[in-house]
């Protein structure tokens, strides 16, 4: 029987195990590895690579089969303190269904990631009831000769809780302020395109009076304005209490110099503009190489004016 109260991880610790798993799409930053290693051994942790991370089945990483086992196995395992994922891509919706949720449940422990792996963010939220963490992936952005630093220094205090509550997020990128106003309320975030693509199956979550974070990567504008469009006429913008919008990067270009011309921005401001909710875009929850690190499903304030988001509520253990 799975607990109906949030349960909140074990805060990480120096000497303590990190697991890494390939839930998603198939490594291609192979040579990632083990600089990756390196980075967090010399930080002070033990790294534990699943048996299936490096496998490959076309675009996906190895059988679903595989892929479900070392998430499960992770778990369970009473040496893992925390699981990271390897990189998004394409195959978490693959396991939403046979996953154990009540062993999660009851072998709580740090889960993050973003991109493909917001669909166990969410889904390990709502059915486990376990609070889940959007945040880096461990190959693109600890792989690489030079961590950014404001990812590297969220990353430690928000995971080791090295903050003080109330915690103001510091926004180092571009903002722009769409629909003046406050909101406060659990937050849920993730990738626009997974989170639309979740929208009408068991696994899309109740956003009633949530404050909602969305990114997206590499997708033609038309696309961007499909899926705002989607999840405006499903009623999801009505229930929410808040709209933040993170970088939208890596455009497609079009043959056409009119639509090249538009910036995601363009697309996502006429969109949104008409709700009576604060709507702002440009917070560093991206692809781009500034990442914050947010615990999902606590009460968080934001003040789209200002760019303010600020997490209200303890998380770890």
């Amino acid at each position: 029987m799975i607990q109906n109260k949030l349960i909140k991880p074990k805060k990480l610790k120096k000497g303590d195990t990190i697991a890494v798993i390939s839930p998603s799409g198939a490594v291609k930053e192979d040579k990632f590895f083990k600089p990756s290693i390196e980075y967090f051994e010399n930080n002070g942790y033990k790294i534990k690579i699943a048996p299936h991370a490096e496998d490959k089945k076309a675009y996906l990483a190895g059988a679903d089969k595989d892929r479900l086992s070392d998430l499960m196995s992770f778990f369970e395992d009473e040496s893992v303190n925390a699981i990271l994922c390897s990189r998004g891509g394409y195959g978490s919706y693959r396991l939403l269904a046979n996953i154990d949720y009540e062993k999660i449940n009851i072998n709580p422990k740090i889960f993050l990631g973003y991109s493909d792996i917001t669909a166990l963010l969410i889904s390990i939220l709502n059915r486990s009831n376990l609070i889940t963490f959007h945040g880096p992936l461990f190959l693109s952005d600890f792989g690489t000769s030079k961590v950014d630093k404001y990812t590297e220094k969220n990353f430690f205090d928000i995971l080791t809780g090295n903050i003080e509550l109330p915690f103001k997020y510091s926004n180092p990128i571009n903002y722009e302020c769409i629909k003046s106003g406050q909101a406060e309320g659990e937050l849920i975030a993730g990738n626009l395109a997974v989170f639309a693509g979740l929208l009408g199956t068991p696994y899309f979550p109740d956003v009633t009076g949530k404050i909602l974070l969305l990114e997206d990567v590499g997708e033609p504008l038309y696309k961007i304005d499909r899926m705002l469009m989607q999840l405006k006429l499903a009623g999801v913008f009505d229930k929410i209490a808040g709209l933040l919008f993170g970088e939208f990067t890596c455009v497609v270009k079009s043959d056409s110099a009119e639509v090249n011309k538009l910036h995601p921005f363009d697309i996502v401001y006429e969109l949104t503009s008409d709700l009576k909710i604060p709507v702002g875009y440009g917070f560093p929850v991206s692809h781009g190489n500034t990442k914050a690190t947010l615990p999902l499903g606590v009460k968080y304030s934001f003040n789209s004016k200002n760019s303010s988001l600020i997490l209200e509520e303890n998380y770890l253990t």
